[in-house]
């Protein structure tokens, strides 16, 4: 407050004119800024800079709305002053308040067409706002002026791939970085853009480029994790191997380094790299961990089983080598091994839940019903470390054995043991769906919804029952929505969302969802025979026999794949030969 007292002190004897200002709204008030035309002639600058500076002291000590009205009584007296609209649009946007801070932009903007910060600072307002278009003319604008431009280069190929938009976000990066051959900004962004793309032979060429200007270990983990996902993992091994002439301690370069050597089949080269990492890890038991987990991969079960019983013997509550060693006896076909190891792994454990599951299930293979039962039953009546899926396994015990009864028994405790566990309702509804009982999966789906309206599954579940009776659509196609943006990268949203639109008979939406849905879930049958009919209603005949072809050889369930078959089987011969049909 002194501060701001010294400064309005200082400047009294030069500003005259200028009273003390006064709350808005008192007789004899000037107007406010925005009351008036932007290029009226100024009433005093010297009154102007004098409540600029007052907004300025207001401003830094966090008393924003004093701020705003001191710049509004500035723009009073200079109407011309940019410096302070500057000041006002800034202070603006800090308070959310962004459909005020573009009308002083562009009043900036009006009184300097070309000021590109003002113009820059208009198209990032456009784009917090997704006012994509506008912000993409503001960006385009900028550069038509001003092509050496890099800032408004970069936001634009920015703008573009947040779109998804990635042909021209490239296209923006490659003019960039042609303009600027030394930038390693544009170099990383346009590999990351070619690697986003699936373009990994130019993304290896930005990397390349960016790690020539700007090495550093952050870069090189970056451009080692695009070679892998192309498949060159010469090349993401020769940077690794850099990184660990740089650090021979380097835990994570050597560990990569391992997994690559796995994943192309050199075992022994990935072992040989473990066993370096285990002598300079600060967790050799951890690494031991990691080795025991590629012998398993690699089907050397013996080994394993030698390494994990040596991990236990120095440390029985090994929770993760007990764990492994579960595994290891599993793959070997050794039951009663383990049956023996899972008894022994303890509630505490983060693989005890697993484990209680697994072992009941290895006595249902047996026919020991009897057994499971008393394994779940007991885990059950530990109060402090029961689990849902306890129950759930429990009732499906019993539905196998056409106990429907003792099944629904068992989620009705459930219901009252975790009164307050939304999931315990969302496995009764999907324990319903499977019995075929509707109306029941329903009901229990919007108990869900109830105490938890955006759990997306529940909304997604829901939502394509309608769809799928051909009901409620208007209702349906709403919680689909919602799952979707809940789950914008799952496949059967995304799979119900194109089903909803069928039903709805908005076709071309149908195909643009179901196509995505496939994208998002290449191995799923039902997505395919949707987006089979989709195609047909839509009059892409040929593309609904591919999506029919591949459905058919994915349906497993014999009633399906004949259902399937009968629809390529209507299609019309002009549009080619049915795929092998199996």
């Amino acid at each position: 407050m002194l501060k701001r007292l010294l400064i309005a002190g200082g400047l009294s004897i030069s500003c005259l004119a200028c009273a003390a200002p006064t709350i808005q709204g008192v007789p004899g008030q000037p107007p406010f800024a925005a009351e008036l035309e932007p290029y009226e002639e100024a009433v005093d600058r010297g009154c102007s800079y004098f409540n600029f500076l007052w907004g300025k002291s207001a401003e830094i000590e966090g008393r924003y709305d004093e701020a705003i009205y001191a710049y509004n009584q500035a723009l009073v007296c200079d109407r011309l002053a940019g410096h302070v609209m500057r000041s006002l649009a800034g202070l603006l946007v800090k308070t959310g308040q962004r459909d005020q801070a573009i009308v002083w932009v562009n009043r900036l903007i009006a009184l300097n067409p070309k000021d590109s910060e003002a113009r820059a600072l208009l198209a990032n307002l456009y784009t917090i706002m997704e006012r994509y278009e506008e912000a993409t003319g503001g960006y385009q604008a900028i550069l038509m002026d001003d092509p050496q431009n890099f800032n408004a280069r970069l936001l634009l190929a920015g703008l573009y791939a947040r779109r998804h938009d990635y042909e021209m976000a490239r296209q923006v990066l490659e003019k960039l970085v042609e303009l600027n051959p030394d930038s390693y900004t544009g170099f990383y962004y346009l590999a990351k853009l070619y690697q986003e793309m699936r373009l990994f032979d130019q993304a290896a060429g930005a990397f390349e480029k960016a790690m020539a200007l700007n090495w550093s270990p952050m870069l090189a983990y970056e451009a080692a994790e695009m070679y892998e996902q192309g498949k060159r993992y010469p090349e993401a091994i020769a940077i690794y191997l850099r990184l660990i002439e740089v650090d021979g301690s380097n835990e994570r370069a050597r560990s990569f380094l391992a997994n690559v050597y796995f994943r192309q089949g050199e075992v022994d080269k990935a072992l040989k790299e473990m066993e370096n990492l285990r002598e300079v890890s600060a967790n050799p038991v951890k690494v031991e961990l990691a080795i025991c987990r590629i012998l398993l991969d690699a089907g050397r079960r013996p080994e394993a089983i030698t390494r994990l019983n040596a991990i236990l013997g120095k440390d029985p509550q090994a929770d993760e080598a007990r764990a492994l060693l579960v595994l290891a006896h599993y793959q070997q076909g050794d039951l009663a091994a383990t049956k023996k190891a899972l008894l022994q792994v303890r509630p505490v454990s983060q693989a005890y839940e697993e484990s209680v599951i697994m072992l009941a299930r290895i006595m249902q293979g047996e026919k020991d019903f009897s057994g499971a039962e008393k394994t779940l039953q007991q885990a059950m009546a530990d109060k402090e470390n029961r689990r849902l899926n306890f129950y759930v396994a429990l009732a499906m015990l019993y539905a196998g054995q056409e106990k429907i009864a003792e099944a629904h028994g068992v989620f009705a405790r459930a219901l009252v043991d975790f009164p307050d566990k939304v999931e315990a309702y969302y496995e009764y509804a999907l324990f319903l769906h499977m019995l075929n009982d509707s109306a029941g999966a329903i009901r229990q789906m919007e108990e869900v919804l109830k105490r938890e309206p955006k759990h997306a599954r529940a909304l997604n579940y829901v939502g394509y029952t309608w769809a799928e009776e051909g009901r409620n659509l208007a209702e349906a196609k709403a919680y689909i929505e919602q799952a979707v943006a809940l789950l914008p990268k799952d496949g059967f949203v995304r799979d119900s969302m194109g089903w909803v639109y069928y039903q709805l008979g908005d076709f071309p939406a149908a195909v643009r969802e179901l196509e995505l849905a496939v994208a998002l879930s290449p191995d799923d049958s039902t997505v395919y025979e949707h987006l089979g009919d989709a195609y047909l209603k839509n009059n892409e005949s040929a593309k609904a026999r591919d999506a029919y072809v591949k459905s058919l050889a994915l349906h497993a369930e014999d009633d399906k794949k004949a259902a399937v078959r009968r629809k390529l089987e209507a299609l019309s011969p002009k549009d080619g030969q049915p795929g092998d049909e199996k």
